[in-house]
């Protein structure tokens, strides 16, 4: 059994990286573990400027990893490298923009109530208003747009990487996006009256 795993894990470790997209799409666990420490460490040392700390920068690698494994069967890449640099790139813009946008809500959820920082019932409210709002107003979305939305904005692929995924153009997949947003623009300013 050990010797399987050693000759396994050699086999892994001595394939080309464009030979690991195959065997991974196919379920090879060994090739997706070569991959995952080949460039493990250097993702993260990448990252890291990005995002100020290596558990941020693990977090973001892990999760393009997760990611990867959970959509072995769709993916389609050229060259591992430059896609696996592309994905952590954006996961960690992505993870920017989320603490941003936690930063910018915090004021409104504190109460200014001498520093105590309690959170105010009447925000909490608010908040968990305008978020079931946003989610009804996705739910509402035809599949197709409601399908590229998400792709795009939560799961941080590029309107290519959607493109593939859904089997439809680029400019289709910014049709979607356009259209996306703007049903959730509206549910935003209703919001604010």
């Amino acid at each position: 059994m050990a010797f399987e795993l050693r000759r396994r894990s050699a086999v892994a470790s001595s394939a080309l990286p464009q030979d690991w997209v195959a065997r991974i799409r196919a379920g090879d666990e060994a090739a997706f573990e070569a991959m995952f420490r080949a460039y493990y460490d250097q993702l993260c040392r990448y990252v890291a400027a990005y995002l100020g700390s290596r558990d941020a920068a693990e977090d973001a690698v892990q999760g393009v990893f997760a990611r990867l494994w959970e959509d072995r069967a769709h993916w389609a890449v050229g060259e591992v490298r430059h896609y696996l640099y592309a994905a952590v790139r954006r996961r960690a813009i992505s993870q920017i923009r989320r603490m941003a946008v936690q930063r910018r809500a915090a004021p409104l959820l504190l109460e200014e109530s001498g520093g105590a920082g309690r959170a105010s019932a009447d925000a909490e409210f608010e908040a968990e208003e305008l978020w079931r709002r946003l989610e009804r107003a996705l739910a509402a979305l035809p599949p197709r747009t409601r399908a590229a939305f998400v792709l795009s904005r939560q799961e941080g692929l590029s309107y290519q990487e959607v493109a593939l995924r859904m089997t439809i153009s680029p400019k289709t997949v910014g049709v979607h996006i356009g259209r996306a947003l703007a049903v959730l623009r509206k549910v935003m300013a209703s919001a604010g009256k």
